[in-house]
């Protein structure tokens, strides 16, 4: 078994993207622009990638019909997942590695399928439930409004 970790730094090292050269037996399945294949690092048993095709990192980099597709097989296999386990996660992992802020580990955008597994968030100064914030109404709207000048 190989640790994670150090492959990740190895291919990096080498400019070597691992979602770019996968081997056909390893396909799930095939669409015209995604392919979806078992995680190659699971997080737990059946975790699945739909990785694009094409290198690419973000989201705003696909075509109307690469995304159609992506969602397409994202909701596909989130249903198959869901006829044997009662709760599924779904992470984007969008961006570049480059600043470790997400612990995003390969410079390719992919959406893991994640099976009775929480999504957590490893860059939290507080990872105690006690000490996690829930804003109040005020608070809330207010930051809602600010994303929507600064994201939208």
């Amino acid at each position: 078994m190989m640790r994670y970790t150090r492959i990740v730094k190895e291919l990096q090292k080498n400019h070597i993207c691992p979602f770019c050269h996968e081997k056909p037996e390893n396909i799930l399945e095939e669409g015209k622009y995604f392919m979806v294949l078992p995680s190659r690092a699971p997080y737990t048993k059946h975790h699945l990638v739909i990785i694009p095709k094409r290198h690419a990192n973000l989201l705003t980099e696909l075509s109307d019909g690469e995304r159609k597709e992506m969602y397409s097989l994202v909701d596909k296999r989130a249903k198959k997942l869901h006829s044997k386990y009662k709760d599924i996660s779904l992470l984007l992992r969008d961006g570049l590695v480059k600043d470790k802020i997400i612990n995003k580990s390969i410079n390719h955008l992919h959406f893991h399928i994640l099976p009775n597994v929480g999504v957590h968030i490893q860059t939290l100064k507080h990872q105690n439930e006690d000490t996690r914030i829930f804003l109040d109404e005020k608070t809330y709207s207010k930051t809602a409004q600010t994303y929507k000048k600064t994201f939208l």
